[in-house]
């Protein structure tokens, strides 16, 4: 999966951060980020996996009024506007060349030619599948009119569209770049990739969410870190058309499709979720960087596939009692 990852999104990132170069100023490590790194202990990451949906977690963390650092992944941000939360950080990473930006609103969405299918069968926010170009439109008031308070840890892989929709929205924005391959190989992109603008590297374990977990206890410093919506898997019942990455699947193994899918029992769940190859090499990836960390992995999503050593479920209300500030008596 490493190596098809690469080949898959590798000249594309590449080619990507050579665009970006005249918009990449402040990384990271900025003082404006790391501020984060005082205050409350914990953070919580939205990541945008099924659940999110099925357990709208966001109606939860508003009543208990959570103290923490939000981080949110692209994927995720409309529904947290949508639903009155403003993330205090919003994570990009993903290469594609029109998809991502959707996820913050794309302005060229109705002069756009192309008539891509993903967001109507995707299951990451059912939500803007259907009247897709209303929806489009809510979004880019909602991006633009809570922009400016949200900084963008974006990284330089991500299409020139993303860039432009940031500063468009008002986002301060943040860079970094992705880890490609093993930065002491011969010939490293990844080395190349920091020796061109400079800025740090981070890890992202292939996917937005990984890489907002990294982010908040690596740059933030948290000690405690709970995910939210990060299912690395499909809910039972869901069609494989909607996965993911069907499309590619599909073409690889034709009829057998289906045989490529792994299913995992979650003892938490009493249910069987299941997951692509991508997803599943995701999740066990996750959990190695997991069992790694100097922090606490609390998995608060209440489904998916992500469970074992280095990782705790907890439903996402014991998570947001004990994060609760305490109140005064008497």
């Amino acid at each position: 999966m490493p190596a098809l990852t690469v080949q898959r999104s590798a000249a594309r990132s590449l080619a990507n951060a050579q665009d970006n170069r005249p918009y990449i100023e402040r990384s990271i490590l900025d003082p404006a980020v790391t501020a984060g790194r005082d205050g409350h202990p914990s953070a919580l990451v939205i990541a945008a996996g099924p659940s999110l949906h099925l357990r709208d977690p966001v109606a939860q963390i508003l009543k208990r009024g959570y103290p923490g650092v939000v981080v949110s992944v692209d994927g995720a941000l409309g529904y947290c506007l949508r639903n009155g939360l403003v993330p205090h950080y919003v994570v990009v990473l993903d290469p594609h060349p029109s998809r991502v930006a959707r996820w913050l609103g794309d302005p060229e969405l109705e002069s756009r030619e192309d008539d891509d299918d993903y967001f109507r069968r995707q299951d990451l926010d059912p939500y803007l599948g259907v009247d897709e170009r209303r929806k489009n439109r809510e979004l880019i008031e909602l991006v633009n009119r809570h922009g400016p308070r949200i900084r963008a840890i974006v990284s330089t892989s991500v299409s020139m569209n993303v860039t432009r929709r940031c500063r468009e929205a008002g986002m301060a924005m943040f860079w970094w770049n992705p880890l490609l391959d093993d930065v002491d190989a011969p010939e490293s992109m990844s080395r190349r990739l920091h020796a061109a603008n400079g800025m740090p590297c981070m890890v992202s374990g292939g996917n937005v969410g990984t890489a907002a977990w990294v982010f908040a206890h690596q740059v933030l410093g948290k000690r405690e870190v709970a995910l939210v919506g990060m299912d690395l898997g499909y809910a039972p019942g869901t069609p494989l058309e909607n996965t993911q990455y069907y499309k590619e699947i599909a073409e690889l193994f034709g009829p057998r499709a289906a045989d490529a899918y792994v299913r995992v029992y979650n003892p938490h769940l009493k249910a069987t979720w299941y997951a692509d190859p991508a997803y599943y090499w995701y999740r066990q990836s996750f959990l190695e960087m997991a069992r790694a960390a100097e922090c606490v992995t609390l998995n608060c999503t209440e489904g998916g596939i992500l469970f074992g050593k280095g990782v705790r479920f907890l439903p996402l209300k014991t998570f947001l009692a004990r994060s609760a500030p305490k109140r005064r008596e008497g």
